[in-house]
């Protein structure tokens, strides 16, 4: 779910500020960006270049994990009502994704539904599709899948943006269980006519339902001319390229090439210091008992994350599981704590990962023999294990 930043040039402003902002969030270097969006903010502009600059600076800061600061950064909705309709349509779009990522599903769906209830015929198909997509995206993750289809079949956009229609799409039939649909709708795809970024798209995609079939000499292809595509569209250390690199690193640690997949996790670090990918080479190297640096990395994108974060939950888990291994069993305990107080939080995709580690969290707390919490936990865990078994055989 990518924002595209707006830019209301007005000649009371120096459009310097928000025009190299707009070139650095491009190649992902928000860091960088978000200092000249700032800049941007502090200049004495008319009210429709203001939030437009406000809403830049936001959406920069969402994309550095610093969602509440983001949402600070946005003007109040009444501030918006009498502005140019585009900057009010991106405004709720903005504002409908730092609810999701903050976990706030149902002030999410308000703000898309404040957005498309602004889209015409005349509006910018780049509008509407951001509107449709990522709210077809936040049904995708909630399992509500027909909805998600109603909001991909809008009429507004599908026309001028088919591959957008056609990438979301195939995520859909692969979440119905319908993998062999997915491939056929991505294999359909004119690859020699597409811009760079939306073939790399194509072929992480590929290359993920490849892998799930059990090819795995085909997926690593795949993914290896995703990130070519990547480089083309981005440049070599844009965080898109990062995140094909730890697509392709996770496959090769299912596949037991350690060696390989850490020097691509760190690769991918270097491009952008997520605490995810942090998370996910700690859980290489904790496997690899490679102890104080995987904790190292453990605390450095415990570090990073603001809370309350869906995106925590994997984190704290692991870190818990390596601390009780550790036998440091009220350390893990603490951060076994710090998951449950994210729990509202969970999509249906993480139910799965939570009841393993609520079954773990059982166990730690069985051999502390508080039996009384042991087995409160292991309700919630086997609430989460049913829940995933139905929603897997529907």
């Amino acid at each position: 779910m990518t924002f595209w930043p707006l830019f209301v040039l007005a000649s009371l402003c120096d459009p310097a500020p928000a025009l190299e902002g707009k070139r650095l969030f491009e190649q992902g270097r928000f860091a960088l960006a978000e200092q000249h969006f700032r800049r941007a903010v502090a200049q004495p502009c008319g009210p429709a270049q203001r939030v437009a600059d406000q809403i830049n600076l936001a959406a920069t800061l969402r994309e550095r994990n610093l969602f509440a600061e983001a949402k600070q950064q946005l003007p109040e909705a009444s501030t918006v009502a009498n502005l140019p309709v585009e900057i009010q349509i991106t405004f709720w779009n903005c504002l409908a994704l730092l609810e999701e990522h903050t976990g706030r599903a149902t002030q999410a769906e308000a703000a898309y539904r404040r957005a498309q209830a602004l889209l015409t015929p005349a509006t910018p198909a780049r509008l509407a599709m951001q509107a449709w997509t990522n709210f077809a995206r936040l049904r995708l993750k909630q399992g509500l899948l027909r909805e998600a289809e109603l909001a991909l079949e809008q009429p507004n956009w599908q026309h001028d943006r088919p591959s957008a229609y056609y990438l979301n799409l195939a995520e859909l039939r692969r979440m119905q269980g319908r993998p062999r649909d997915a491939e056929r709708i991505l294999q359909a795809m004119p690859a020699g006519n597409l811009p760079a970024q939306i073939r790399g798209a194509v072929a992480n995609n590929l290359a993920s339902l490849a892998a799930r079939r059990g090819a795995h000499r085909e997926a690593e292809q795949r993914w290896h001319e995703a990130i070519a595509a990547f480089r083309e569209a981005y440049g070599p250390a844009h965080p898109t390229v990062g995140r094909a690199l730890n697509n392709l690193a996770a496959h090769l640690v299912a596949r037991k090439r350690h060696a390989f997949a850490e020097s691509l996790y760190r690769e991918a670090i270097a491009m952008n210091p997520d605490p995810r990918l942090l998370n996910n080479l700690a859980a290489l190297l904790h496997d690899r008992a490679r102890h104080a640096e995987a904790e190292a990395l453990y605390q450095q994108a415990l570090a990073q994350f603001e809370r309350p974060s869906r995106d925590a939950i994997q984190l704290h888990g692991n870190y818990a599981i390596f601390l009780s291994q550790q036998r440091r069993p009220d350390e893990a305990s603490a951060q076994f704590q710090q998951l449950l107080q994210l729990l509202p939080l969970a999509l249906p995709a993480d139910e799965p990962v939570v009841a393993r580690y609520l079954f773990d969290y059982e166990q730690l707390l069985r051999q502390k023999r508080e039996a009384a919490e042991a087995e409160r936990i292991s309700v919630i865990a086997m609430r989460y294990r049913v829940r995933s078994t139905l929603r897997s055989a529907n």
